[in-house]
């Protein structure tokens, strides 16, 4: 038998909200399927919250409540009441709410472990997880169609390297660079560990294939990290995993193939094929029909000139 959970990991929360955002993405007969009905079903809609707030005014309010240390024992019941707030107002601030609700479960280990936020969950994870299901059988045809269609222009303007015209541009990303890693510090100081794992996630994402990027520093960082929280490296790695995933999933939802391609080659470059992170069989599955592809219109050896 399954052992019984105590507390939402904070990968599954990310991965959670990451699937209502595609799921906001495929209309309302989904949304309704998948996210609405499975509270109607938990009886959900008959907990009344009894605010005279809307959604919105509520999330203003616990948002502003999480900074007060004497309120942080009542988060997890103001927003369970949100949630049943939400499922009467409009599937919009539904969304907005199971999206905040999770993403207070990823800031806060007493909101994790709680009561509201384990039924919480218990209520979506298994309908999301059958969306995402299917949504990852479609996503393979989908990317097989449009990247069949692609020119040889097209694929090789996918695989082409950021280059940057001139001095300006070179300038502009040093800046950008440096700021968000001296964001990343700044967190770190005050052991903000929740900020300091979005921030690294952006900044691996963004720039670890880039001549500013600073791997050695980033190492060192993780290192000192992982001695204020254990696992935080690994908990990193999945993060990093998941915004990948989904950056390609929607890529392909949006029919924008050359965003999901850059997606599917940065996943390649940070993991380097690890058959034990996170989507490596989904991913791994949409990168062989593109090579497949590639190899079809014979263009490994330019591809390759241009890496």
């Amino acid at each position: 038998m399954a052992e019984k959970r105590t507390s939402i990991p904070s990968d599954l929360a990310q991965e959670l909200v990451k699937i209502i955002r595609l799921l906001a993405m495929s209309g309302k007969k989904n949304f309704k399927k998948y996210l609405y009905d499975p509270f109607i079903y938990a009886g959900w809609e008959k907990e009344k919250s009894h605010s005279a707030l809307a959604a919105s005014k509520m999330i203003d309010k616990i948002q502003e409540d999480s900074n007060n240390p004497s309120y942080l024992h009542t988060l997890p019941h103001q927003c369970k009441r949100l949630i049943n707030q939400a499922i009467i107002e409009s599937l919009s601030a539904l969304g907005d709410s199971c999206i905040f609700f999770l993403e207070k479960i990823q800031e806060s280990g007493s909101i994790a472990s709680s009561p509201e936020a384990l039924e919480f969950v218990a209520v979506l994870e298994k309908p999301l997880k059958e969306f995402e299901k299917v949504t990852s059988s479609n996503n393979e045809k989908l990317f097989e169609d449009s990247i069949k269609n692609f020119s040889k222009e097209e694929l090789k303007s996918a695989f082409e390297p950021v280059k940057l015209d001139g001095t300006r541009q070179k300038v502009y990303l040093d800046t950008e660079v440096h700021t968000l890693y001296q964001q990343i510090l700044s967190a770190a100081k005050v052991n903000n560990l929740v900020r300091c794992k979005k921030l690294l996630s952006r900044y691996i994402i963004n720039y670890s294939d880039s001549e500013t990027y600073s791997e050695q520093e980033v190492e060192n960082l993780l290192d000192a990290l992982g001695k204020r929280e254990v696992g935080f490296k690994e908990t990193l790695r999945d993060s990093l995993a998941i915004e990948l995933y989904f950056s390609i999933t929607k890529g392909i939802l949006e029919g924008n193939a050359k965003k999901a391609i850059q997606g599917i080659r940065k996943y390649a470059h940070i993991f380097e094929g690890d058959p034990n992170t996170k989507y490596y069989y989904e991913i791994d599955s949409l990168e062989r029909k593109l090579y497949g592809i590639i190899q079809a219109k014979d263009l490994m050896k330019e591809l390759r000139k241009g890496v």
